[in-house]
């Protein structure tokens, strides 16, 4: 007796009743309802994915649908017997009513009309005539027209059933026709149970490793996964194991992998090198080697941020240690690498020198961890306020390039008077009078209070950390100097520190105007003048810094911007708030002229000082003393430029052309 040819894996055990075809139940289930109830449709379209089962079902209804068994005898009421006539002459291929017609060679308008002619026969000792036409997507555009009107009203013993891949090139007026069916990929995990017991069946030893390989291969195809088993069967014989297959197959070691990932965490771009080398030497395709780093990563990625190992394709012990490898990185970290790898699969198709293209992706592998973490950063900012606002600290944020202040002012030898019960002094300015003297190129005399209003108790002393040049004689900010003879303080509030008061003292309305009281002299002043300290206020130092930057910035601009540098020398910084500096002028040509200039000066003030600056706003402090003369001057003055006006044209011209007025 001669032996029975061989049979590869995949037709030997490929399914023959609805039950035994794999992952593929919505369909098995919705073909066995329609055959209980005899709603079986006249036209029936099959897609999806090769080696997914598409023409075995068609086989398999085509069989049910002509099997001469009762209902009651057969499983499920619809399953084919496999026993009767029809069955066993259609497994054995000599069932004349179950016809096979592959659409990829019988693609012409021809085929289709002998088709036609033959759909009018009616079946010979069998219900229905069923005709399987694979890969219909072939077929032409004038074979689809030919087999409209067929398809559309056919003979009540003819039903059709198709088969493609590339659903998409079937015509709409044939689709609209035929009832959908939708086949899915396998999962790896049912193309490993499926052989399990294959194996079990042939008496094959084969370790869980070479299964999930050879599932792996599959890529979702049962019949792409039997081949490569055949081809494992063939190498390794009855006792197939993980290192030879995988060597076998030319398939990359996971211990690349591994190695690639861990040099991105140790940050070791020599290593990716010496990777890149092992891979080229080995024999592997650069391409399935960027294929696979991606699915490793993203392997990663799942073992992090879902926990569940289940959706790692890979054997038991693979997903322990890919858990383990995992807990070394951040979903961030995870995530730039797999777009790295994206990108780099995306553009070796076309590249020149793959191998460039490689090293050159795995050295930003190895860089990503160096990178900064701007979600971590951020989180780590947001507690660093919370904890700020619970303890009640003050958080500010220092331009790059500014110099450091101190974190707590300097403590003074004796202590700062207290102007409330349990209240600790921060921070003390000392008030802008209102009165404020005109600056002078030299030396400024010492001032008297005008005689119609009530003295103001003079500031205490100060140190200033640099007096500008140009305002020799004043004090910063635009207050006035006092004299050698000016009473002062016993003792001088640290630096860093402005005495304001919190409340202007009054003169009450028994005591004369234009005297001190008693016990008071212009330049002294008493506890109850201190303020409570105000945190928001700027310190010392920050206006000292402010006020070197006017200096230089007021140098800068005079040698190229005469006039406005000569209008910034008589300008000095009072006061710096909330982003503001708030600048003192003499007069409102000095605040109109210069508030065109005011984005500028900001700006430039700020890259000066290292400090953000928003925004300036202009104090005019209008003289109180020497009104008379003052205003004598300026009609001296105006009277100075009406004569030169009068004498030479070309100054009155360019007065008149851009509105001059006096400064001087």
């Amino acid at each position: 007796m001669t032996p029975s040819p061989y049979l590869v894996t995949a037709r030997k055990y490929r399914p023959q009743t609805f039950n035994e075809v794999v992952a593929q139940e919505h369909i098995s289930g919705t073909l066995k309802n329609a055959i209980r109830l005899d709603r079986l449709a006249h036209a029936y379209l099959f897609t999806g994915p090769r080696g997914v089962g598409k023409t075995t079902a068609a086989r398999i209804l085509a069989k049910a649908i002509n099997c001469q068994a009762p209902a009651a005898e057969r499983i499920d009421a619809a399953e084919p017997c496999r026993t009767c006539d029809s069955c066993r002459s259609f497994e054995q291929g000599r069932n004349l009513n179950i016809i096979e017609i592959d659409a990829a060679s019988n693609n012409k308008v021809e085929d289709m009309r002998e088709l036609r002619e033959t759909v009018r026969v009616p079946p010979q000792g069998s219900r229905m005539k069923v005709y399987i036409i694979d890969e219909v997507h072939m077929l032409s555009n004038a074979a689809f027209n030919a087999l409209l009107k067929t398809l559309e009203e056919p003979p009540p013993h003819a039903l059709f059933i198709f088969a493609t891949t590339e659903p998409h090139k079937v015509l709409p007026t044939i689709q609209s026709r035929c009832q959908r069916f939708d086949f899915r990929r396998i999962a790896v995990t049912e193309i490993v149970t499926q052989l399990k017991q294959i194996c079990a069946e042939e008496q094959i030893e084969i370790d869980e490793a070479s299964l999930v390989l050879i599932a792996r291969k599959g890529d979702g195809a049962m019949r792409d996964a039997l081949s490569v088993f055949d081809q494992a069967v063939s190498l390794c014989g009855t006792t197939i194991t993980y290192d030879t297959l995988r060597s076998a197959l030319g398939v990359v070691d996971d211990e690349l992998y591994f190695r690639a990932t861990q040099a991105v965490r140790d940050g070791d771009g020599a290593a990716m090198i010496q990777l890149v080398h092992a891979v080229v030497r080995a024999g592997y395709d650069i391409q399935e080697f960027v294929d696979g780093l991606s699915e490793h990563l993203r392997n990663l990625l799942v073992a992090i941020t879902v926990k569940d190992l289940s959706l790692v394709d890979a054997s038991t012990s693979m997903k322990k240690r890919t858990a383990e490898h995992a807990s070394g990185f951040s979903e961030s970290t995870l995530m730039a690498l797999i777009h790295i790898a994206g990108e780099t699969a995306d553009t070796m198709r076309m590249a020149r020198q793959p191998r460039l293209r490689l090293e050159m992706a795995l050295l930003r592998m190895a860089s990503v961890p160096s990178a900064v973490d701007l979600k971590s950063m951020l989180d780590i900012v947001k507690r660093l306020e919370q904890k700020a606002d619970r303890e009640g600290i003050h958080l500010t944020v220092e331009a790059p390039g500014a110099p450091s202040t101190p974190a707590t002012p300097s403590t003074p030898s004796t202590p700062a008077p207290e102007t409330a019960q349990g209240a600790r002094p921060q921070e003390i300015q000392r008030p802008a009078p209102a009165v404020a003297p005109k600056p002078a190129p030299a030396a400024q005399p010492a001032q008297a209070p005008a005689p119609t209003e009530a003295p103001k108790p003079a500031p205490a002393a100060q140190p200033t950390p640099k007096a500008p040049p140009q305002t020799a004689g004043t004090q910063t900010g635009g207050t006035a100097d006092r004299s050698d003879s000016a009473p002062t303080r016993s003792t001088p509030p640290p630096p860093g520190l402005h005495i304001t008061p919190a409340i202007e003292r009054r003169a009450r309305p028994d005591e004369p105007r234009g005297e001190a009281q008693s016990g008071e002299t212009p330049g002294s002043q008493t506890a109850s003048d201190v303020a409570v300290l105000d945190p928001d206020k700027p310190s010392t130092t920050e206006l000292a810094i402010l006020e070197e930057a006017w200096t230089r910035l007021t140098a800068d601009i005079m040698e190229t911007r005469k006039q406005i540098g000569s209008l910034l020398s008589h300008s000095t910084i009072s006061t710096f708030s909330s982003r503001t500096v708030t600048l003192a002028v003499p007069d409102d040509f000095h605040a109109r002229t210069l508030s065109a200039e005011r984005s500028k000066l900001a700006h430039r003030l700020g890259e000066l000082s290292g400090i953000h600056i928003d925004t300036i706003r202009f104090d005019v402090r209008v003289e109180a003393e020497n009104d008379t003369s003052s205003h004598e001057d300026d009609l001296d003055d105006r009277a100075f430029l009406e004569q030169k006006s009068n004498e030479n044209p070309a100054v009155r011209a360019l007065i008149e052309r851009f509105n001059g007025e006096p400064t001087w």
